[in-house]
């Protein structure tokens, strides 16, 4: 899964890395996503993990993109296109896209018309609480298979397992599985831990001395409760720092982690660096370092998907070998 701009880490060059495992294609969420692939010379499969529209069902014919059916609307639009592949995408228990498993009638009805339908390529499913709740996922698996088995039987790709779920094993691999938050780093429960894949780093612009009692940021929300030294880190809210952060957020900076103090600004934060004198220059990590992605999702008050897909665009994105 490469939507999202690969979670923020640069959709075209993360294809490009994946070509080492030869993965059968790639998934994107918009049809703007994939044309933007295409562009950049990517042949293999893209999937489009949303709704179709007629513009949407346009694009993809333009573009060689496979959408997600899930629908009946979206089923005869897309047939009325031809013999080009499709996926379609089948609700047990996520509650937000695709044909609902207990709707017989509804699935009737789309299986008449897949039966007849040469590029039916896919079929899957979501899991909605893979990471936590292995019965639901049994449960949900369960629901897919029951709604396989009243549809036409057809040669199909057969999908539905998440970073989570496929990192339990072979059960609900199907025939291909769609890994997403693992491959950029961030932890999944009950997985083996991931191997650092994302580093944010911000140089050191400026450093003063404060007083006991001088405030730092908007609102003077954080006086020093005693003289020490504050830098000031070129990277903000605009960046991607979220302004959660200004209560509990710390970085890596002179082999010390360091606490962020005072509001997150949209283009700077500052750090309390005590008795440290730390030049201009410097580089603080932000995560990916001694402070993993995961710990400052968590001191965020959120997830590891939500601060990869806050990096801003004017964050540069270096890329290096594997470790």
């Amino acid at each position: 899964m490469i939507k999202a701009n690969a979670y923020g880490t640069g959709a075209v060059e993360v294809a490009r890395a994946l070509e080492a495992v030869d993965p059968w294609g790639f998934g994107v969420a918009t049809t703007a996503e994939g044309a933007a692939l295409r562009r950049a010379g990517v042949r293999r499969p893209i999937v489009v993990f949303s709704p179709l529209t007629a513009g949407a069902a346009d694009e993809c014919a333009k573009d060689d993109l496979r959408p997600v059916i899930g629908d009946l609307p979206g089923l005869q639009l897309w047939l009325g296109k031809g013999d080009r592949p499709f996926h379609v995408e089948i609700d047990t228990g996520m509650g937000r896209l695709g044909l609902p498993w207990r709707d017989r009638g509804l699935l009737a009805e789309a299986g008449g018309l897949l039966a007849s339908a040469p590029g039916w390529e896919g079929i899957f499913t979501h899991f909605h609480s893979a990471d936590t709740d292995l019965s639901s996922v049994q449960a949900q698996w369960h629901r897919f298979m029951q709604v396989m088995a009243a549809l036409p039987s057809r040669q199909l790709l057969v999908h539905a397992a998440n970073s989570a779920a496929a990192l339990r094993g072979r059960a609900f691999a199907g025939d291909l599985v769609r890994p997403g938050i693992f491959l950029y780093g961030g932890a999944v429960a009950e997985g083996p831990p991931p191997r650092t894949v994302v580093r944010l780093k911000a140089p050191v612009v400026a450093t003063r001395r404060l007083e006991a009692g001088d405030t730092v940021s908007y609102g003077a929300s954080w006086q020093a409760p005693a003289p020490t030294n504050v830098a000031t880190l070129a990277i903000g809210y605009a960046d991607g720092v979220l302004r959660s952060l200004g209560a509990g957020g710390t970085v890596e900076l002179a082999d010390a982690i360091r606490p962020i103090v005072g509001r997150v600004t949209m283009d700077f934060i500052m750090v309390d660096v005590g008795e440290s004198a730390v030049p201009l220059g410097a580089v603080a990590t932000l995560y990916g370092g001694a402070i993993s992605l995961d710990a400052q999702a968590a001191a965020a008050g959120t997830i590891s998907y939500e601060l990869l897909t806050a990096l801003g665009t004017r964050v540069p994105r270096r890329y290096g070998g594997t470790e």
